[in-house]
């Protein structure tokens, strides 16, 4: 509306219409004055976008915000309890689900105020868990099996990885043996009493999971790694190296030892007798929740079908000797043979038994998917898959971890 100057001396009455209001510019407007000025007051519109929305972990993501009306702060919810401030963040995925992801931006208003807008997509991302191979190779797995019973000296595998699906407890092991392993994982109760027998490496502790109840009541052995467990704990003689997390109950009895920096964090009760030492009490610390874990989900897959191993040069069966590889029902040798290296068994349906070598051993691969692994022998160096668990029944042998690549070099070659 352009008034003549000087104004008219009419008087202004009441208008019941729309006004039209124009500007005039000495100049044209760039694109971003116009959206500048005009968009001020515009919310905006999150739209989230990226580069892949399914894998397996661990699953690394590209995502992109192409929010309308120009935000200028960003704050992501990635769903696993990852964060970013940043426009467009990189964020890995490591564990298998589905994940929310969620961005919230912020404006200024046209009063200059902080605006936030949030947008979301439920299950927007799919992480799938490793193949069994996978896991088996990036974790370094040398034995996976539902039971670990062992008469032998002691199991080694500082860097490496085993898992028992069952329980473990005193008499599945030789009372003065170890399991010098870094990182363990028992899906079931584990009861050590009696003996000396140890769980960790001592050189390279990691982690050991424990999805059940932990009772280390006799016997002063030795606990290396972070011990989380989700159940109770009954403690007495063992010596503890490093934190233990209990979700649950806490029992102690005369008298553990815990390292100057060692702590155990409990949800649950605890018990102990009249007059504890104090020092050890101190060290035992009630708290609301612990960290949760994950127990391995993947299944041991079956053998492949019978002309990929034909293919390979596998035959099916013979005497213990070196570079042999099998592929049968079946395995079993129970006579002496000299030690036998870069051997790879597969035992389809049933079981892998080799025992009676006396001072002799055996390097290379085992899988029994539908079986269990026996040895007896001086020594036993490899990888160990069976579904029925693993059995060494000859006192004094020691079992030592080998990655798979050590016996088989192309990944195409693995035989499951």
């Amino acid at each position: 509306m352009n008034w003549p100057s000087p104004p008219p001396s009419a008087q202004l009455r009441k208008f019941d219409g729309n006004i039209l209001c124009l500007q005039t510019h000495e100049r044209a407007f760039t694109p971003q004055e116009i959206l500048d000025k005009y968009n001020a007051g515009c919310p905006p519109v999150v739209n989230i976008t990226a580069n892949v929305t399914s894998g397996t972990a661990p699953l690394a993501v590209q995502f992109n915000d192409l929010t309308s009306h120009s935000p200028t702060a960003w704050a992501w919810d990635f769903g696993d309890g990852g964060t970013s401030t940043l426009q467009n963040p990189t964020h890995t995925y490591l564990a298998q689900g589905n994940y929310t992801v969620s961005l919230t931006v912020t404006k200024k208003d046209v009063n200059n105020l902080d605006a936030n807008v949030t947008g979301t997509k439920i299950d927007y991302i799919t992480v799938e868990g490793k193949s069994f191979v996978d896991f088996v190779i990036d974790e370094n797995v040398f034995v996976y099996g539902n039971v670990l019973s062992f008469s032998g000296s002691g199991v080694t595998g500082p860097g490496a990885t085993i898992v028992i699906t069952g329980d473990l407890d005193t008499a599945s092991t030789n009372l003065g043996a170890s399991i010098d392993v870094t990182t363990i994982y028992i899906d079931g109760d584990v009861t050590l009493s009696g003996g000396s027998a140890g769980l960790g490496s001592q050189s390279h502790p990691g982690n050991i999971y424990i999805n059940g109840n932990l009772d280390l009541w006799t016997g002063s052995r030795n606990i290396y790694g972070d011990v989380y467990v989700a159940g109770n704990f009954r403690l007495k003689d063992a010596r503890i190296h490093n934190n233990v997390y209990v979700d649950g109950d806490l029992e102690l009895g005369w008298t553990p030892w815990l390292a100057d920096d060692a702590r155990i964090y409990y949800t649950g009760t605890i018990i102990h007798p009249a007059s504890y030492p104090a020092d050890i009490l101190a060290k035992c610390i009630p708290q609301a929740t612990v960290p949760g874990f994950d127990m391995p989900d993947q299944e041991i897959p079956p053998a492949k079908p019978a002309d990929w191993y034909a293919a390979r040069g596998y035959v099916s069966g013979g005497a213990l000797t070196s570079n042999m590889k099998v592929f049968a029902d079946s395995y079993s040798s129970t006579s002496w043979r000299p030690t036998a290296t870069n051997v790879i068994i597969i035992a389809r349906t049933g079981d892998i038994t080799i025992t009676g070598i006396g001072g002799s051993g055996v390097t290379g691969v085992f899988f029994a998917p539908n079986g269990r692994v026996t040895f007896g022998g001086a020594f036993l160096e490899g990888v160990v898959i069976a579904r029925d668990g693993f059995y060494v029944t000859s006192g004094g042998t020691q079992v030592t971890f080998r990655n798979i690549d050590q016996y088989i070099g192309d990944p195409n070659d693995y035989p499951f």
